[in-house]
Formats: C-alpha cells, sequence, structure tokens
C-alpha cells in the first residue's frame, strides 16, 4: 500500500483482521460428519475449507450455500445445517480466508466474494444461499457486479441473518471495539479507495435491492447489540416483498439458534 500514511493503513490492518473463533466439541463433531474438500481462489492464490452436509437419502436438489460472519467459522452454522438436513437439503459452505480452518491473517468482503464464486464454480449451481453477518451483506452484494466485478452469484432465493446493510454498520462496529472515535471512519475509507480501488458508497445494499432474488428472508433481533435492527428495516424499506422475521431476546449471535428463525429458513428451502 502506497496511498495512504502509515497510521491510516496500520488501523485498516487491523479492521481486516478478524479474532480467532473458537471451536467447540461440536464443531468439531459437525466439520467430521462433513465431506471436507479444498476450494482454490485462484485471483487470490489462497485455499479455503469447503463442507458438504448431505441429508439422510440424500437430495437431487442443488445444495443451500451457507455463510458465515466476521470471526466465525462454518461450523458454527451447525443449527441451520441440521435444520435444512432434516427438511431433505444438502448444504455447502467454506471457511472464509483466515477463518476457521483455512489459512490467512487477513480477508475482506471482496475476497469473501470471489470465494463464494469459486465454491460454486467448484461444486456447481445452488438454488438458495443462507448467510449471517458480515457474510450476509458479502452474498447481497455477489448478486450484482460491484464492488467486486465478475459474474454476478444467481439463486432463485436469499436469507440475510443479523447482517449489515451498509459498510458503516461494521466500521462502527470495529472503532467502538478498537476504543477509538468513529471520525476515523474517514480514514479508513480512505484506504479502501485509494490503496484497494473500492468505492465505500458500493458496500450498500439498498442500492442493490433489486438484484436480490424474488424470495428474499430478512431475519434480525432487536437486541442485537453488533448490527442495529435498523439495518434490516432500511432494507425491508427498500424490498417490500421480502419476508421479515422480527425477534428479540436472541442478540447478534444467538439468533443463529431461534426457532422462529429456523423455521422460517425451512419454509423457505421447501418452497
Amino acid at each position: 500500500m502506497t496511498g495512504v500514511g502509515g497510521d491510516a493503513a496500520a488501523l485498516f490492518e487491523r479492521y481486516r483482521t478478524p479474532p480467532p473463533p473458537d471451536a467447540t466439541d461440536s464443531d468439531r463433531a459437525l466439520a467430521e460428519a462433513a465431506e471436507r474438500g479444498r476450494v482454490a481462489v485462484v485471483p487470490d492464490g489462497v485455499e479455503v475449507v469447503s463442507y458438504l452436509w448431505r441429508p439422510d437419502g440424500g437430495s437431487t436438489r442443488p445444495p443451500v450455500l451457507l455463510v458465515h460472519g466476521w470471526g466465525s467459522r462454518a461450523t458454527h452454522l451447525g443449527a441451520i445445517v441440521k435444520t435444512l438436513n432434516r427438511a431433505g437439503r444438502t448444504c455447502l459452505a467454506f471457511d472464509a480466508p483466515a477463518h476457521g480452518d483455512s489459512p490467512g491473517a487477513v480477508t475482506s468482503m471482496p475476497q469473501v466474494i470471489r470465494c463464494m464464486r469459486a465454491v460454486v464454480a467448484m461444486y456447481g449451481p445452488v438454488d438458495t444461499v443462507v448467510r449471517h453477518s458480515f457474510g450476509g451483506m458479502a452474498a447481497a452484494l455477489a448478486f450484482a457486479d460491484r464492488p467486486e466485478p465478475g459474474g454476478a452469484l444467481t439463486a432463485g432465493a436469499l436469507a440475510l441473518i443479523a447482517a449489515p446493510s451498509t459498510i458503516d454498520s461494521m466500521t462502527r462496529r470495529f472503532l467502538l471495539a478498537e476504543g477509538l472515535p468513529l471520525d476515523r471512519m474517514d480514514a479508513l475509507y480512505r484506504v479502501l479507495t485509494i490503496d484497494f480501488g473500492y468505492d465505500a458508497a458500493d458496500f450498500d445494499l439498498v442500492r442493490v435491492a433489486d438484484r436480490l432474488p424474488s424470495r428474499l428472508l430478512i431475519a434480525h433481533d432487536e437486541g442485537d447489540l453488533e448490527v442495529p435492527i435498523a439495518d434490516a428495516e432500511r432494507l425491508t424499506a427498500a424490498r417490500p416483498d421480502a419476508e421479515f422475521v422480527r425477534t428479540d431476546r436472541f442478540g447478534h449471535l444467538r439468533i443463529l439458534f431461534a426457532r422462529p428463525v429456523l423455521a422460517a429458513l425451512a419454509r423457505l428451502v421447501r418452497s
């Protein structure tokens, strides 16, 4: 990186460095139950670990693609895997770079978009995409031709769980966690533009709302302290045809185990 001062560049490196995710006995058991593979993401020169969970009796339908959140791993979506397997669906997932069992120290939303494309290119088409948090925003942007150019992701249904609708939500969360003032946001965005060639305004789900699948599920918790529910309400206003599952008492992570959300996902993949 050459265009921005050292302090801002160093802050941006922290911004794109995820915390190490934990791995419980349940995570390890779920990983062992999967058909594991490695997918080369050619533009980045990296390989990501992939997982395929098939239902009892198999399935003739394309798999459901799952994408985990920031600082997480594919096996953290275990409740969703079990729910969709019971619904007769195969689940396909991967650990993003620097997450789970995939190598690397840093990652970014454009890189996760490239990983999704590589996984689908290797395993074949998917008909439903389910994403959590940071992964939700990356998935939604993958259906458009920005911020990462190339072939857009295609699927008939999309579920966004606790997903931010703008990059500002993620940046605000990072700065608060670092104990830094919110006015440092501008410095991070200058690095994003000058050194990486991306416009922060392109990381906005409302701008691509018309490109999202016709069957759209949005789930968010009133008490989410990491991504405010206002992000979900903003996207729902742009897509009033979406099913909006509003929960309370679950927060940002436990929403992945919430019965109303799991039931809505089962309906989505059966339709």
